[in-house]
């Protein structure tokens, strides 16, 4: 049973977890409203390239582009998308065990990890990883956005992958975040009036994804009016612009979601860690308080019994 010294140095210590962790939550707070505010400046810019490539290819149907040519699938890569850093939660944990469930039945993949916590459990799984990809971060810009694109596109094309995906959490709200897996390349033909009423698109579209299992597979010819466009200078240049930017922005909007997630993570793991020390305080002092009235009442009892025995 512990002393009363013990539980005394146990009890001093606490405060100042409570302080680290109580500073912790409101850096990931403020984070967090910068990273919200940066996501949802994404998505104007989003919705209408999804609007434009809608409209292109419903006008232009016999448009077509590498990067939408389906292939037989020789080898896959993922790309993992987790935090640099622990302390939140279960959000690292929930992501991986996605990427394992995304492996199911794939005998020929590679797998790169963005963020720290995905490449160590890349190397520690003796996953294969592709050249020339070490410097790929998962810091939220579009910069390392365009990097990844990049690569992928390049790889994508030359036959070096037949399938890209992207693993990373899904925000929905302060307290839930889900992994999923989106289909990035080959490129799903887009279909009109394929987002839900929060601007992510629905199955069947570029960004569609699912928690448990491969999505966003090619969908069917573009639906919806044919509008009568004049394009400058030809629409397969057009249309050959568009896509490479909108596989870009679609990295980067994930790289901008998965940021929200993690601060958001953070902060309620660092508020759920503040009570808990309190509560942990309060259970240790009443434990101390227990003890030391345990010592006087023994060292009482002590005292009766020795002059009891001198009156004998």
């Amino acid at each position: 049973m512990p002393s009363i010294k013990d539980y005394r140095l146990r009890i001093k210590s606490l405060p100042n977890t409570s302080k680290i962790t109580s500073a912790m939550k409101m850096v990931s707070a403020a984070r967090l409203r910068r990273a919200q505010d940066a996501y949802s400046r994404t998505r104007p810019y989003y919705e209408k390239m999804q609007e434009l490539m809608e409209q292109v290819t419903a006008s232009f149907q016999d448009l077509d582009h590498p990067l939408m040519k389906a292939r037989e699938v020789k080898k896959t890569r993922y790309y993992v998308l987790a935090s640099d850093r622990g302390l939140c939660g279960s959000f690292n944990n929930n992501l991986l065990k996605a990427f394992v469930r995304a492996l199911e039945g794939n005998n020929s993949f590679e797998a790169v990890g963005l963020g720290r916590r995905a490449k160590d459990f890349i190397i520690r799984g003796k996953y294969a990883v592709p050249k020339n990809t070490d410097a790929l971060s998962n810091v939220a810009t579009f910069a390392s956005a365009t990097e990844i694109a990049q690569t992928a596109i390049q790889d994508f094309i030359s036959g070096e992958v037949d399938q890209v995906f992207l693993v990373y959490n899904r925000y929905n709200s302060v307290l839930s975040q889900t992994p999923v897996t989106v289909q990035l390349l080959p490129f799903p033909r887009p279909t009109k009036g394929a987002k839900d009423e929060k601007g992510k698109a629905k199955s069947g579209s570029a960004a569609s994804a699912t928690g448990n299992s491969h999505a966003g597979s090619a969908a069917g010819n573009a639906s919806g009016p044919k509008l009568d466009y004049i394009v400058e200078p030809n629409p397969a240049e057009v249309f050959n612009a568009l896509l490479p930017q909108l596989v870009t922005i679609q990295f980067f909007r994930s790289l901008l979601e998965n940021a929200v997630g993690e601060h958001t993570a953070r902060m309620t793991a660092m508020d759920a860690a503040t009570k808990n020390t309190k509560e942990l305080i309060g259970s240790l002092t009443l434990k101390m308080n227990r003890a030391r009235q345990a010592a006087i009442t023994k060292e009482l009892i002590e005292i009766v019994s020795g002059a009891e025995a001198l009156k004998g």
